[in-house]
């Protein structure tokens, strides 16, 4: 079983509060017999007393088949089940607009493997509700992840809104060890 989770520094930042999920008993267009459900925590930053929610995901896969509730592959390059990830990925901006966790900061950072490349529907959707694209402002646009059959770029993401985009050095996104404001490839799951 895959589940979503957190690794964090614990001297770099502290939890606050209790998690929230998202599922489809919270938003019935979140389709959580194809996605994950997502898991938000608030974390406070150590050294300034700074606050953000973040959200690990893990949306449906581009490779098995979601013909079965009418969202087949369409040809259009974003493989199968690209209807049921953005309807995940508004759900989520949409989840987060309520500050599910009673953080009362409106600061949140999208991070997870959300199966889908920069310009897809899903990353458009969530950018088109006032967030980021971290590894494309850091890292530039032809940042990628891996290379699968001669075609570079990402799936993982780290999207974020309000004072997330500019903590810098307060939330270090890496990926394995190699920083995403470098210019070398991004490899891995992003962590904070």
């Amino acid at each position: 079983v895959i589940a979503d989770g957190f690794i964090y520094k614990t001297t770099t930042v502290t939890p606050v509060g209790a998690a929230a999920v998202l599922d489809s008993s919270v938003d019935p267009t979140f389709n959580d017999d194809k996605n994950r459900p997502a898991l938000a925590q608030t974390f406070e930053e150590n050294g300034t007393g700074e606050r953000f929610t973040a959200v690990v995901n893990h949306l449906k896969s581009k490779g098995s088949s979601c013909d079965d509730i009418g969202d087949p592959n369409l040809g259009d390059g974003q493989g199968n089940c690209p209807a049921t990830r953005t309807s995940a990925a508004i759900a989520l901006t949409n989840w987060l607009a309520t500050d599910p966790t009673g953080s009362d900061d409106p600061d949140f950072l999208i991070i997870g493997d959300l199966n889908a490349y920069a310009m897809e529907d899903p990353i458009t959707a969530i950018e088109s509700a006032g967030y980021t694209d971290l590894v494309e402002a850091y890292a530039g646009p032809d940042a990628y992840s891996y290379v699968y059959y001669g075609q570079a770029g990402y799936l993982d993401h780290a999207l974020a809104n309000g004072d997330v985009i500019g903590l810098g050095d307060a939330v270090a996104l890496t990926y394995h060890g190699v920083s995403s404001v470098t210019t070398e490839p991004l490899v891995g799951r992003p962590t904070i």
